[in-house]
């Protein structure tokens, strides 16, 4: 891919985005804005983005039309397609899967849950996010009531990366909570497995074997509260008596 990749993104979407001066620049994208769906129709035949966001309900054209548009031209149909929807409705997800998109997300849409799937389409790293040690007790699990527990390897305001010789397979999206020092409430979202460093064939012999995962769900606060202790090396660290690794809570 040559250059930074191109997206796309609808302007119904924007209001849930914190699109600064400074994001396009930072994360290595052109961010292309389409004021309603027949600009963005519009943008794609003449920009050809590497990735496109649609809002399913976009004024002047459906985003579900404009992926099927995509779909039968021959020099775009290749396109991934992304279409957001405000909810699992029956009837919207039926509408987004008969023009095979390339996946669904659902509304709000932040910064954290754009950029992990745009890596994720596109193919592209995932260590974007400055990364810091940070030995703390992760809840992780496919079930939000029954979860695990393991030891964090290091923390960033993007994901985490822990310890575990049974990792989930990449790209399943897992529930996560962990507990920071002198914050009251624990960080609870969602994340996807990003990678794994398997013991026998680790993609980084540095590290112990386990999963980075990538945070698809961070909210503000939460985020603030990650900021503020990666910014700090002398956070008080738990010990093994705080956990039963890997037994389920």
């Amino acid at each position: 891919m040559a250059g930074n990749p191109k997206i796309l993104i609808s302007a119904e979407i924007i209001p849930s985005l914190d699109l600064d001066d400074d994001f396009a620049s930072r994360e290595r994208f052109d961010i292309l804005i389409a004021r309603d769906g027949q600009h963005a129709w519009d943008l794609i035949e003449k920009e050809r983005p590497d990735l496109v966001f649609l809002d399913l309900y976009s004024a002047s054209l459906a985003g579900d039309a404009c992926c099927e548009m995509i779909r039968q031209d021959l020099t775009l149909q290749a396109t991934p397609v992304i279409l957001v929807i405000d909810g699992q409705h029956r009837e919207d997800l039926a509408r987004c899967l008969k023009v095979k998109c390339t996946d669904v997300i659902f509304k709000p849409l932040n910064n954290h849950l754009l950029l992990a799937t745009s890596r994720r389409i596109l193919g592209l790293a995932y260590r974007s996010f400055p990364r810091v040690p940070s030995r703390l007790i992760v809840r992780y699990g496919v079930d939000a009531k029954n979860l695990f527990h393991a030891f964090s390897v290091n923390l960033s305001s993007g994901g985490v990366f822990i310890e575990t010789d049974e990792p989930y397979a990449p790209d399943q999206e897992l529930f996560l909570e962990f507990s920071l020092p002198n914050v009251s409430q624990p960080v609870i979202c969602k994340a996807f497995v990003a990678w794994i460093n398997a013991e026998q064939q680790p993609v980084n012999p540095g590290m112990p074997s386990g999963m980075g995962l990538q945070f698809l769900s961070l909210s503000l606060p939460d985020l603030l509260a990650v900021w503020e202790h990666i910014s700090h090396d002398n956070d008080p660290q738990p010990s093994l008596k705080q956990a039963k690794i890997l037994a389920p809570s």
